[in-house]
């Protein structure tokens, strides 16, 4: 074969070559979804509870809180997730015998200890889109106030001393994970809370002159929180 030959036989093959290859480019279409790997996720987090102190103010004041998450994935999209935090906030003491406008005498320290349970649903299921996850959640659990009784209940009437106790609770929300990496994710969430606060009975005498007393009421709270999730 000639030089020129062996020229035309090399420029054939090239141009051969860059066709063949170029549907192979053409089909190759990165997805934005990815698989999530790892089934379990333990993360530390940290928000702001927005309370209500309902009606006659004897609830719990807005504070921050801090806490950990336990989560397991189920079957499909959805997941459970049980939660530990703590809220160090203040609440009024309220004297029922002052006039109206004039009942607080002061703020005590609540020392709020919470337990839920969460049942969660993941939009994009057991993957990420963009790394981006969200979801919606609902759940209940318990609310203890660590706290005890202060100095200033002591000034109150036995029976007007307000005790949160242990209160059962309700939530619902929605969020999002943001993945770091395939271990690490960063979420944030915004949830309602709701809580009953019971009346102390001295509330209802009549000479205290209250209006519309009522024995128990539902307080709500709205809380947003990010957290820093291990997967494993």
């Amino acid at each position: 074969m000639t030089v020129s030959g062996i020229s035309r036989a090399a420029a054939l093959f090239t141009l051969f070559a860059l066709f063949a290859k170029a549907p192979v480019q053409g089909q190759s279409i990165p997805s934005p979804y990815r698989y999530i790997e790892h089934g379990q996720e333990a993360s530390a987090l940290w928000g702001t509870l927005y309370l209500s102190t309902g009606s006659l103010d004897l609830g719990p004041k807005t504070g921050s809180f801090l806490g950990g998450r336990y989560v397991i994935e189920a079957s499909g999209p959805l997941f459970i997730e049980g939660m530990l935090t703590y809220l160090p906030t203040v609440r009024d003491v309220i004297d029922p015998r002052r006039a109206e406008g004039d009942r607080s005498i002061g703020e005590t320290d609540v020392h709020l200890f919470m337990l839920d349970a969460r049942l969660g649903f993941s939009l994009t299921g057991r993957r990420t889109w963009n790394r981006i996850s969200p979801h919606l959640f609902v759940g209940g659990g318990i609310a203890y106030d660590a706290a005890g009784m202060s100095g200033l209940d002591e000034v109150l009437l036995p029976e007007d001393v307000f005790d949160f106790g242990t209160a059962f609770t309700a939530s619902a929300g929605t969020g999002v994970k943001l993945a770091i990496s395939s271990r690490l994710m960063l979420r944030a969430d915004g949830s309602l809370k709701l809580w009953q606060l019971t009346t102390p009975s001295g509330f209802d005498d009549e000479a205290k002159q209250l209006d519309s007393i009522e024995q128990s009421e539902w307080a709500s709270g709205y809380g947003v929180s990010v957290s820093l999730a291990l997967r494993f």
